[in-house]
């Protein structure tokens, strides 16, 4: 008896006394893709979903990030910061130069979807959703999932 208390109490001290390494952060290896929106000028929030999006994210842990929309690919770097007054994290994405000539030349066809048209900010909704701000400057609500 007092062997099988002395196994599970070594092994309780070899799980407890493994190094404290954060885990990835949940954006990472994923497609964001665009599943749906909310209109910003309705009063209606009624979520309109999206399927077979050509709309895309992808974040990887050297701080870039890709962002495609159907043929065009857009570019820059991002990082996750957390608004203290909400407690939520959110992305802060700042596009790349080819990318803000892409978007300025893309005939009235929005590719970076904020005011300022040279970043944008997605937030952690839930785990597995994103969704954008461009509802700050009367633009819809976009949401993504995680595949």
């Amino acid at each position: 008896m007092k062997k099988a208390h002395l196994f599970f109490f070594v092994l309780f001290i070899a799980f407890s006394c493994q190094d404290d390494v954060d885990p990835v952060h949940p954006i990472f290896d994923w497609n964001w893709v665009f599943s749906g929106y909310q209109s910003s000028w309705s009063a209606d929030q009624t979520f309109n979903a999206v399927s077979d999006s050509l709309y895309t994210y992808q974040f990887q842990e050297n701080g870039n990030f890709s962002k495609t929309i159907g043929s065009n690919k857009l570019t820059g770097t991002f990082q996750i910061e957390e608004d203290q007054s909400n407690q939520r994290e959110f992305l802060s994405l700042d596009f790349d130069d080819a990318s803000i000539e892409l978007h300025q030349n893309s005939d009235g066809f929005p590719l970076i979807h904020s005011c300022t048209g040279v970043s944008e900010t997605l937030v952690f909704e839930e785990e597995g959703t994103l969704f954008g701000s461009w509802s700050a400057c009367d633009g819809p609500t976009l949401f993504f999932t995680r595949e």
